[in-house]
């Protein structure tokens, strides 16, 4: 038997109410250097508990990716317990990993397997490619063709002044702004569904654009969004919304000039920027 610690993925929309839904668990041990998360493939557990509205999908989605390729990709710089508390602090506020407790394991993936059975339940993520958004999938392929995956930096984590929370953003490039890529599906049935989705993201693209970070300097959001069959009628709006607040906006039909904007505009990161890495 070896020593293990794990801690639970929670979905947290709101931390003053200390509500959370189980959406993941995390293992580590530290002897055979295992970490690694499982986390779910759907939404099932917090429409459950918190009950129907509102919900960011193909945000959590991505969250969720993000952590099990974080792991995956630095597992490892993951020696000490110590380790596992810092990647814990560094995750976005609505979602969150409780302190880790420890526990005595025999092989660590039968026992991430239990555990993911007995704390949270269901049906499994599949492999990262598998449970990417098609628009994440898209600007994958595009960002390749293109030969800008040099300029990308993945997974940057950062604080919105105006909310006093972090969120986890997947693709950044610096141009003299460092620009920001947040993936966003907009699936409201209703005008009002829709123009109240991006008045959050112009409120955060706002507050990023007037209040440089100290460590990545002027910052610049860009929405790259994708539409329901019901909520396309309202993207002229979307886009008008953002633009008037500072924050540029891509249709997954527009694509290619984010990418051409990339590919003519940015400055190639240094090495320990480069897509994939975190710190």
């Amino acid at each position: 038997m070896i020593k293990g610690y794990f801690s639970i993925i929670q979905y947290c929309p709101d931390l003053s109410r200390l509500e959370a839904a189980n959406i993941g668990v995390l293992l580590f041990c530290p002897d055979v250097r295992f970490v690694r998360a499982k986390t779910s493939a759907g939404n099932d557990r917090i429409r459950r508990f918190f009950g129907p509205g509102p919900l960011d999908k193909e945000r959590i989605a991505l969250i969720k990716q993000s952590i099990e390729k974080r792991l995956s990709v630095d597992a490892r710089a993951f020696h000490t317990l110590e380790d596992l508390e810092h990647f814990r602090a560094t995750r976005a506020n609505d979602i969150q990993l409780t302190p880790p407790r420890s526990l005595l394991v025999d092989d660590p993936t039968i026992e991430l397997d239990r555990l993911y059975e007995k704390l949270v339940g269901g049906r499994a993520s599949t492999t990262k490619r598998d449970s990417a958004s098609p628009i994440k999938r898209t600007l994958e392929r595009e960002f390749k063709r293109a030969d800008v995956e040099r300029f990308l930096r993945e997974n940057v984590v950062i604080e919105v002044p105006a909310f006093q929370r972090r969120i986890e953003i997947p693709y950044a490039y610096q141009n003299g702004r460092f620009n920001l890529m947040q993936l966003v599906k907009f699936e409201q049935s209703t005008e009002e569904g829709v123009v109240n989705n991006a008045c959050r993201l112009a409120v955060e693209g706002r507050s990023l654009f007037t209040h440089p970070d100290s460590q990545f300097g002027q910052l610049q959001m860009n929405v790259v969004a994708s539409f329901s069959s019901v909520a396309r009628a309202y993207s002229g709006t979307v886009q008008e919304i953002l633009h008037e607040n500072d924050v540029k906006f891509y249709s997954d039909h527009d694509i290619t000039s984010l990418v051409n904007d990339i590919r003519t505009t940015a400055h190639e990161l240094p090495a320990m920027t480069l897509l994939g890495d975190t710190e």
